[in-house]
């Protein structure tokens, strides 16, 4: 499954994943195309209000990424990998077709398995919960979604309460 997984993300394709929490629609994050696929699939346009989340190889590239606040860095320390996806400001280097639309980031590494044997293969993905928009994410665990904490505004703030309970 491992092997399949990699070709298939290195060939433009959408897969769908698991994670610790619910089943995701991945594709890398160096693929306009594969990006393109994803936002037709999930009904997404650059106005639509919702961000893909990004997936860095590990945690010491998301500064790559985002600009990371000491409050963050203290979350990514403790729970990631895990059930935890962080909105950060977007690092103003790091220039994407898909993230340039946007001033901020959503960060999350899953704590999966089969995410540290594909990260190093594939490099960075983009990751989105396996469902129609506006549908209910599948579990394939009994999990919730990841915890989203917002930290683009003025004072962190939780969006999305998971099963990863965040005292701010």
């Amino acid at each position: 499954m491992k092997n399949q997984i990699i070709t298939d993300l290195l060939s433009d394709k959408i897969v769908t994943i698991p994670t610790e929490t619910v089943e995701g629609y991945a594709v890398s994050l160096n693929s306009e195309s594969a990006i393109r696929k994803l936002m037709k699939l999930k009904d997404r346009d650059f106005d639509s209000g919702k961000v893909f989340t990004s997936v860095p190889e590990n945690k010491s590239t998301i500064s790559k990424y985002a600009i990371v606040s000491r409050q963050a860095q203290f979350l990514i320390d403790k729970h990631i990998p895990g059930e935890l996806t962080l909105i950060l400001p977007k690092n103003p280097n790091f220039h994407h077709f898909y993230y340039d639309h946007y001033n901020t980031i959503g960060i999350r590494i899953p704590d999966h398995p089969l995410f540290t044997e594909i990260l190093p293969e594939t490099g960075p993905l983009i990751l989105t919960s396996a469902n129609p928009r506006g549908g209910t994410p599948k579990s394939i665990t009994g999990h919730l979604p990841s915890t989203i904490v917002d930290f683009a505004g003025p004072k962190p703030r939780i969006l999305r309460q998971g099963n990863l309970v965040i005292n701010l």
